[in-house]
């Protein structure tokens, strides 16, 4: 199966990589992107990795230090979304 990011989740991948690049370097940032493509690949091949939440349709998979969110699709995983596991989740993103 294959995944498309939507427009917000694009956007945090771009704010991760200026993030990661600034404080740890382009080596660091390459590395961690890499291996955050190499999840949502993971997630394609295996859509139901992920915990359900709000329905089995939504699904959520933790990356190191990022969650990852996401809709299984008739033909391909949606990412809808990805937040630090820092952040406050709103409270129907938690079940």
């Amino acid at each position: 199966m294959r995944y498309e990011l939507s427009r917000d989740a694009s956007a945090v991948v771009d704010d991760i990589i200026r993030y990661t690049d600034e404080n740890f370097g382009e080596a660091q940032t390459a590395e961690y992107v890499g291996e955050l493509f190499n999840s949502f690949h993971l997630i394609a091949d295996n859509p139901h990795i992920g915990k359900a939440w709000d329905g089995p349709e939504k699904r959520r998979y933790i990356y190191k230090q990022h969650y990852v969110f996401y809709r299984v699709m008739a033909d391909h995983i949606l990412i809808t979304d990805i937040r630090n596991t820092r952040q406050e989740l709103p409270p129907e993103w938690r079940a």
